[in-house]
């Protein structure tokens, strides 16, 4: 039944597939997947006599393909074998049994067989002859090209299970897999392999869940309009052009004006089975997956490494037990990993899982196809990442009917290229003139020395003792706590001071959030004088109000970022913006090239010569000529060659080395080096998290553990700072840790401190 629930999802699939009869092959091969499993011994398994069975019960179901064959091309056989024989294990974990052994006695395959007693098979025979058809109408499969082959007789039938049989649908797999890593063919003569494998592991996993049938997708205009209190007539410009945009889509529009209301209505425009919104940053999946929620209840999905923990939050704020808060997350996140929701919230990484090809990657494949996407704060990727998202979207675009919709409020030339060459025909939306320059909310200053410097800092806090909400960003944690800990040393008592970067655990980050929200968000209860100092983690992750900024130089892009959270409905005077120009050395290692930042601040410096005044207010309608101004010469020049080089290395040694039916181990391992940090319990938690595993809240024992990237995780190894953990614990680092100031990395060595970026 989740077979017919996914098809009439896609029922026009066949025909991107180039297998016009995909359906019908897969209605088979769901059909016979489990026909193994009347092995005696399994059986006996099942009734829990028997510990273990030492056979592959899918193997085994490749005796009864000949049975339903008829009719069938040689390639189309071995595709639906194929899609039987792979539903569990990858081709390469069952291909043992393409060896046939001297003595028969000893051949798997013969002792297989003879657990499949001939009234059992006479049984499963007349389950065809006088179900199969009733199954294709009480499915609806008829419509899509679904029929009952017609069978060989009984005693044919019952001949033709035999090891031979098994043994030559196996052998055909092997040789078009042989075939197509000696010589890859065109990545769309793989859709056929990549979709019957994909889609029998779709309907096996959710037939398996029992959850029953799939959540009706209802994405409508009216419903995104109804839910966000707007009446059609007070849309704005971009907002109406979005909503009747059918195809590929470019989004350029201010902070604050509605992007994400646009790049709904485009999505239910192109009436797709599925929705799939990509954010770079955890928190502000979580937010968004908040406001899905109540535009499409019911229907969306949370997924990315600590989703199972953001959804167990929740519903402790809601009152559950413990138990049924750990109960209910795990579903939840199992229910995102599949193909259950027509609705989800994921990064792009999870995304680049299929071109990795980790296990089961044809299932999201399968998933993605037909598809629309949305891809918000593209910003954020740098060039090596951003050649892999787009070299696979760019796939699924051309090869797999996805369509997609990239947004931002400012994006550089060459990054509105690499769309366009992605995409082909890109529609382009603007906010329109008048409103870009109706915003007039940040007045920008450039100012000499460093942000560290103690005079700078006092001008922070005389601004926050006047009554303002100061933002401080700093480019390293380091930095940041420095900074934190001179405003908590001046600041009287009253003023609230906030500290927030990447090195915190789960339970205080989200903490923090919420305080944060609360004074400082786009309607607090009150306004309040504060001082929020913060890593780049502040640029896309909160929906804060702010009134003030002072900031590290930085690429032009990310300082606009952090821009928007100061003065962000422009209710206000316009908010002073300062950037100072001083660089430390580890400058050079945040930003590569560091070209980027130097080239920025040269921008900015011509922008206010040539406006004779040392402040200058923002203008919306400037802001990309400036971007494309930073983007020039070496700079441009650098960013191009490092996108190009990872786009060719990622297409050659990745999509091109696509294959369905097995995964690639290797690239797996690489995929979670590249774009999974890893997460280490601090030394002063380790009891708490061992009461926590060990109670009814053993899900929230995950919550003390703290993001690191490998390289710093390598790094604490080296000083002896990091206790390797295994697959049941988590690595334990003996650095200091608290809720207040997060990881401190600045541990007493010889050795020059390695500077934490985020």
């Amino acid at each position: 039944m989740r077979l017919s629930d996914l098809a009439h999802q896609r029922p026009g699939l066949s025909d991107l597939s180039g297998q016009p009869r995909l359906w019908h092959l897969l209605f088979w091969a769901v059909f016979l997947h489990d026909w193994g499993k009347a092995a005696q011994g399994f059986q006996r398994l099942l009734r829990g006599k028997e510990r273990r069975w030492q056979f592959r019960h899918e193997v085994l179901s490749l005796a009864f393909v000949d049975w339903v064959s008829s009719g069938l091309s040689g390639e189309e056989v071995a595709f639906l074998a194929a899609a039987i024989a792979t539903h569990h294990k990858d081709f390469d974990e069952i291909e043992g049994y393409l060896e046939e052994q001297e003595e028969p006695d000893y051949d798997p395959l013969n002792l297989m067989l003879a657990e499949v007693s001939p009234e059992d098979a006479t049984a499963l025979y007349r389950w065809v002859e006088t179900c199969g058809e009733d199954w294709i109408d009480a499915l609806e499969m008829r419509p899509l090209g679904v029929t009952c082959p017609a069978l060989p007789p009984l005693e044919q039938a019952l001949s033709l299970l035999t090891p031979q049989a098994v043994r030559r649908h196996l052998h055909r797999l092997e040789s078009f897999l042989r075939r197509w890593e000696d010589d890859p063919p065109p990545v769309e003569d793989l859709r056929p392999g990549i979709f019957l494998r994909g889609f029998v592991l779709q309907s096996d996993h959710l037939a398996s869940a029992g959850w029953g049938s799939l959540p009706e997708a209802r994405l409508a205009p009216e419903a995104v309009l109804e839910a966000l209190a707007l009446p059609s007539r007070g849309l704005y410009a971009h907002q109406r052009i979005a909503a009747r945009t059918s195809g590929h889509a470019l989004l350029l529009a201010p902070t604050g004006t509605g992007k994400t209301e646009a790049a709904l209505l485009w999505a239910v425009h192109q009436r797709l089975p599925r929705l799939f919104y990509t954010l770079p940053y955890q928190a502000s999946m979580n937010a968004m997956y908040d406001r899905l929620n109540r535009i499409f209840p019911g229907q969306v999905g949370l997924l990315h490494g600590r989703s199972t923990m953001a959804q167990f939050q929740r519903l402790m704020e809601q009152a559950y037990s413990p138990e049924e808060a750990a109960k209910t997350a795990r579903l939840l996140h199992n229910r995102s990993g599949l193909a259950y929701y027509p609705v989800r919230v994921f990064s792009p990484y999870q995304l680049l899982k299929a071109a990795f090809q980790l296990k089961g990657h044809e299932a999201l494949w399968s998933d993605f196809s037909e598809a629309a996407f949305v891809f918000d704060e593209i910003h954020a990727y740098e060039p090596n990442r951003l050649a892999m998202i787009t070299a696979t979207s760019g796939l699924l675009a051309r090869s797999y009917g996805a369509r997609f919709l990239v947004m931002s409020a400012t994006l550089p030339a060459p990054v509105r290229a690499v769309i366009q060459d992605t995409f082909g025909e890109v529609v382009a939306i603007q906010a329109s003139r008048r409103l870009r320059a109706s915003l007039r909310r940040h007045r920008l200053s450039l100012a000499d020395g460093n942000l560290l410097d103690e005079h700078n800092l006092h001008k922070a806090l005389n601004e926050a003792l006047q009554g303002r909400r100061i933002l401080i960003v700093a480019n390293t944690v380091r930095r940041a706590q420095v900074i934190y800990q001179w405003m908590r040393d001046h600041l009287p008592p009253q003023i609230p001071a906030f500290l927030l970067h990447g090195r915190f655990n789960g339970r205080d980050r989200a903490r923090k959030e919420r305080e944060m929200l609360a004074v400082a968000g786009l309607n607090p209860a009150e306004r309040r004088p504060l001082v929020l100092v913060a890593t780049q983690v502040v640029e896309v992750s909160l929906n804060l109000d702010l009134d003030m900024l002072l900031s590290d130089p930085a690429p032009l892009e990310a300082l606009l970022q952090r821009i928007g959270r100061v003065n962000r409905l422009g209710q206000r005077e316009p908010a002073p913006v300062i950037v100072f120009r001083g660089m430390d050395d580890v400058f050079r290692r945040v930003y590569r090239p560091v070209e980027q930042v130097t080239r920025t601040l040269e921008v900015l410096d011509e922008v206010l010569r040539v406006a004779h005044c040392d402040s200058l207010l923002l203008d919306e309608e400037r802001l990309p000529r400036w971007l494309d101004e930073v983007y020039t010469g070496e700079v441009l020049t650098a960013w191009r060659q490092t996108f190009e080089r990872a786009r060719v290395d990622f297409e050659r040694s990745f999509l091109q080395a696509l294959q369905p039916f097995r995964s690639n181990p290797a690239l797996a391992d690489q995929f979670h080096h590249l774009f999974d940090s890893t997460e280490v319990l601090p030394e002063s938690l380790y009891n708490e998290y061992l009461e926590l595993r060990d109670s009814e809240r053993a899900l929230e024992a995950d919550s003390l553990l703290v993001p690191l990237s490998w390289g710093l995780r390598a790094m604490l190894a080296g000083r002896g700072l990091l206790h390797q953990g295994d697959r049941d614990f988590p690595d334990v680092v003996s650095v200091p840790y608290d809720g207040e100031w997060g990881l401190n990395l600045d541990v007493q060595s010889q050795e020059q401190p390695v500077e934490d970026l985020d």
